[in-house]
């Protein structure tokens, strides 16, 4: 009955978004225009690049999933990948938002707007406007036109920052190995484009060495201790009561609700429909933020805008704790438990664990998002993506039982 209900306001939601288009037009727009660029200052490097062929400029957002993915064609709009390897060669002309294990951009690469990164490796060899970071080891060897916002464990500015860098690290760097050096002395030496043009805000456990020259701006170091009290200890017991109670309150209510879904919620993470849920899980944000946006926009709609954000708000709440009922029960049905106490101890569990996961430096961050991407993916595919009827193995095993 749920179900039918959200189905039929959403029918509705889309029928009134498809009256309202005609009302927003793209004016003044040819067919040859091209991407605009920031106006380059005297010292900022400029990448030699050769003509691109028309059937290599995409004049769109693009979504990319895979293994290995290189970017060597121009993008007029924002890029979103989720990816092992990402490599951009060429233009963006918008956002880039990018998860992977390892982000490279290139001498030829240029990001016209923000890079939001979640990485192992990310390496600046090309310009990039502002860079915003997650990662475990940064390093600029390019040019960074505005601003620097890092968290990880290491970052090697070896390149320029047009403007301000703010950090939060285990180690900063300003200096690069010379391999071919015969002593000791000269075997790090400062770089000759290392330079941070405005000021650098970093927090470390020690403070770094930071050559002469090399921040015009001044520097700000705040110390990063580890030092554990009480306090602290019952902050985090409190936090992690918070998550566990929260996670089991939404499985009660999600039992009471919607009892074949909640028993069957790992499905969605099997190898056939893991990517339509993660591809779900992106756009159901970005979808409802636009759709929002427009209703502010066009003025009449305003009520629809804050219902829709209001919706997005709940989605993003309760996807982690779907997404760990999810995980649960993956190890329920591998251990073969169909008692709903056992099945309640598995849950509890698999909460404190991914919780004990997200306080990880650099990788909780990564699994937090991960989880909610995955959460939000399995709640739009219930409610919005019609399943075939399958009978499951507990349904068979209970029927065996009961006859």
């Amino acid at each position: 009955m749920l179900k039918n209900k959200l189905k039929i306001i959403t029918i509705l939601t889309i029928i009134i978004i498809a009256l309202m288009f005609p009302i927003v037009r793209a004016e003044n727009e040819t067919a040859d225009q091209t991407v605009n660029t920031p106006v380059p200052t005297a010292e900022m490097p400029i990448s030699e690049t050769t003509p691109i062929a028309e059937n290599n400029f995409k004049k769109s957002d693009i979504y990319l999933t895979g293994e290995n993915i290189t970017i060597d064609y121009i993008i007029d709009g924002n890029l979103f990948v989720i990816a092992k390897n990402v490599t951009i060669n060429s233009q963006i002309g918008g956002d880039a938002f990018i998860l992977a294990e390892s982000i490279t951009v290139g001498e030829q690469g240029y990001v016209f707007s923000n890079l939001f990164t979640l990485a192992k490796n990310v390496i600046v060899d090309g310009i990039v406007y502002d860079l915003y970071s997650s990662s475990q080891n940064v390093t600029i060897h390019g040019y960074v036109y505005r601003d620097i916002h890092i968290a990880s464990n290491a970052v090697d500015i070896l390149g320029t920052i047009g403007r301000n860098a703010f950090i939060n690290c285990n180690t900063l760097n300003f200096t690069e190995n010379n391999a071919d050096s015969t002593s000791e002395e000269e075997s790090t030496t400062p770089t000759n484009t290392a330079s941070i043009a405005g000021t650098l805000n970093y927090s470390a456990p020690t403070e770094a060495t930071i050559p002469e020259g090399i921040v015009a701006g001044g520097t700000t170091f705040t110390p990063e201790t580890h030092s554990i009290d009480m306090d602290t200890i019952q902050d985090h017991m409190l936090l992690l009561g918070t998550y566990v109670i929260t996670i089991f309150v939404v499985w009660l209510f999600c039992l009471w609700l919607a009892p074949k879904f909640t028993k069957n919620t790992d499905t969605f993470l099997t190898t056939k429909k893991i990517a339509p849920v993660i591809l779900l899980g992106i756009l159901t944000p970005i979808v409802l933020i636009l759709l929002a946006v427009l209703s502010f926009v066009i003025g009449i709609t305003y009520i629809l805008g804050m219902l829709l954000l209001f919706m997005l708000i709940i989605f993003i709440l309760i996807s982690n704790a779907i997404f760990v009922i999810s995980f649960t029960n993956i190890i329920r049905k591998k251990l073969k438990i169909e008692k709903t106490l056992g099945t309640l101890g598995i849950l509890i569990i698999t909460s404190i664990v991914l919780w004990l996961i997200g306080l990880i430096p650099y990788v909780g961050i990564l699994v937090k998002v991960v989880m909610v991407i995955l959460g939000l993916g399995i709640i739009t595919s219930s409610l919005f993506l019609k399943e075939k009827n399958t009978v499951t193995q507990e349904e068979i095993t209970s029927e065996n039982e009961s006859n």
